[in-house]
């Protein structure tokens, strides 16, 4: 027997119905970190020691989901790749399909203007379309996911409303990030979910104006200062084809511009009917062609079995093709007769009562309130005792700034911290060492710290036994660590070496930092390949790769790059 007719012989059946688009930015806005010789790409800063794209990686992954699409920009491609094989192999991730791609391996734009490399995030997004075969999540690669939100909870919900075309996710930040993030008003339904509006703040003026249609529609809208814009996305494949007919000079940002534009269409009659044929269209009959031709079919329904089975794009095949041409004049005056009844009305009004039939959706994501548990009373007569603060809120927070960088590694160590301490009320003593070669992810509740590995072994070494270090900081291999220093909250990379006497307060310290003897640093960010001098004493700064403090040097409150001096 054949064995592609033998039913015992296996096959592989791909049942995924969402796929994982991950965009990698140049990190605009994470000056000085993205300056210098050596600079690293957005997607590989470390928090942790570990790189921030694997949490989006690992978040998709635990979401059920193994395609995934990385679109990177050129510079970064050599060395996302070579990490993505070594950390994400077909051994460690056998059912991972993992595609990378540049942003100039996409397809050619209508109008090629030489800037793909600069391309906004919308364009991008529909020069990689044909590579897009199912409903997908757009990411970002810089993004920390509190544990009560995955990403199973958000296609579910875009699962049980069969009408959304996007369901976007927004949240509340954070104070200590609120203030770098571009303020918003956000309007939405609460009681349908529906997304209605995306404005920034800066273009709303003293009077506030909002289309009857909308009013109308959703007499109930509720507007929001407070909320954030994570970037999380999930589309309806359909979605590519209308991003198709709009021309490249008109894209830019999907935040700024395709979903505010795409929101529109969802309460706009005009847009919203017209859009229809493309994001929602009729569901194709696979016998509708064997019906039209057959014989007993009458003759007046030949015509109804034809309509349904027009051509499909090579998204979906349930989509027909949208038509990119510009309607000539005489096409407008043909669609305008067309719409124009005996009567002279138009045959628009007659579709203003018939729902548009899709919608957009809002999955909004803030903090739980903090646990707080009041202490009993310590003895008779005795007023009870303080309320003790419970754990952390989780939140979810964006690294796309130095703010956000800054506020993810800082709740990171807080949670290193609360591992530790619950060890040492066990019994346990903290281990501060992190395995950096796996994709392991440290969330809140959870740290990668592991013992007993020759990893650790050999690190432990490195590390005087006079060094002190606090139960809320990390180590990463191969550090060495002199005679009667001190580190405290402090993250520091693999192979850094920290001098005698030398202390480190709230401090990031990426790979292969080097800090002399008797050095002060306190809430500083350095990057790779930094040396700080003898005695230097460093506050509140950020230093870009390979920059040198020279010994002795006081520097407070500033962000600098290789080469730059005080």
């Amino acid at each position: 027997m054949s064995t592609l007719l033998d039913p015992r012989a296996s096959r592989r059946v791909d049942t995924q119905d969402f796929s994982a688009v991950i965009l990698v930015g140049y990190g605009e806005n994470l000056y000085p970190l993205n300056e210098g010789t050596n600079v690293l790409s957005k997607a590989l800063m470390p928090v942790g020691n570990v790189p921030i794209i694997n949490i989006v990686l690992d978040w998709v992954f635990a979401g059920g989901l193994t395609d995934i699409l990385i679109i990177v920009p050129p510079t970064a491609e050599a060395a996302i790749s070579e990490y993505l094989a070594q950390t994400y192999s077909s051994f460690s991730h056998p059912r991972a399909h993992i595609t990378l791609k540049s942003y100039t391996d996409g397809e050619d734009d209508d109008e090629q203007d030489g800037e793909e490399e600069r391309a906004g995030t919308a364009r991008i997004l529909r020069r990689f379309r044909s590579l897009i075969k199912t409903d997908f999540v757009l990411l970002p690669c810089d993004i920390s996911f509190p544990s009560n939100l995955t990403l199973a909870s958000i296609l579910d919900k875009h699962r049980a409303t069969p009408d959304a075309v996007l369901t976007s996710v927004f949240y509340e930040p954070t104070e200590a990030v609120r203030e770098s993030e571009e303020s918003m008003l956000v309007g939405y339904d609460k009681y349908t979910n529906e997304l209605l509006l995306i404005q920034g703040l800066d273009t709303v003026e003293e009077d506030l104006g909002f289309r009857m249609a909308l009013i109308d529609k959703h007499p109930t809208i509720s507007l929001s200062k407070r909320l954030l814009d994570s970037h999380i996305y999930v589309f309806r494949n359909t979605v590519l084809d209308l991003l198709a007919t709009r021309q490249s000079k008109e894209l830019s940002s999907m935040r700024e511009q395709f979903v505010p534009y795409l929101l529109k269409g969802a309460w706009q009659d005009g847009l919203g009917h017209r859009w229809s044929t493309i994001l929602s269209p009729p569901r194709r009959d696979p016998l509708a062609g064997a019906l039209a031709r057959s014989i007993t079919t009458p003759y007046n329904e030949v015509g109804t079995y034809a309509t349904l089975s027009t051509p499909s794009s090579t998204g979906s095949n349930e989509t027909p093709l949208p038509d990119l041409r510009h309607p000539s004049a005489g096409d407008q005056l043909i669609a305008f007769k067309a719409e124009v009844g005996k009567t002279g009305k138009s045959a628009r009004k007659s579709k203003q009562n018939t729902p548009i039939g899709w919608t957009c959706r809002v999955v909004i994501h803030r903090p739980e309130e903090p646990v707080v548990e009041e202490k009993p009373a310590q003895g008779k007569g005795k007023q009870n005792g303080k309320a003790a603060a419970g754990p952390e809120p989780e939140v979810l927070i964006r690294a796309n700034n130095l703010a956000g960088y800054w506020e993810v590694n800082r709740r990171l160590i807080r949670s290193v911290g609360a591992a530790n301490a619950a060890a040492l009320a066990a019994g346990v003593a903290p281990v501060h060492h992190q395995v950096t070669s796996g994709a392991q992810h440290v969330g809140a509740g959870a740290t990668a710290t592991t013992g007993g590995t020759p990893a650790a072994a050999a690190a432990a070494d490195a590390i005087s036994s006079t060094a002190q270090i606090s139960p809320d900081s990390l180590i990463g291999d191969g550090v060495r660590i002199g005679d009667r220093a001190s580190i405290k909250k402090c993250v520091v990379g693999r192979h850094c070496n920290i001098g005698k006497g030398a202390k480190l307060t709230g401090c990031i310290l990426w790979d292969w930092v080097t800090v002399e003897d008797n050095a002060r640093l306190e809430n500083v960010i350095l990057c790779g390949n930094v040396r700080i001098g003898e005695k230097a004493q460093i506050k509140d700064c950020e230093f870009g790769p390979g920059f040198e403090a020279k010994p002795g040097a006081v520097i407070k409150g500033e962000r600098l790059v290789a080469g730059q001096e005080v």
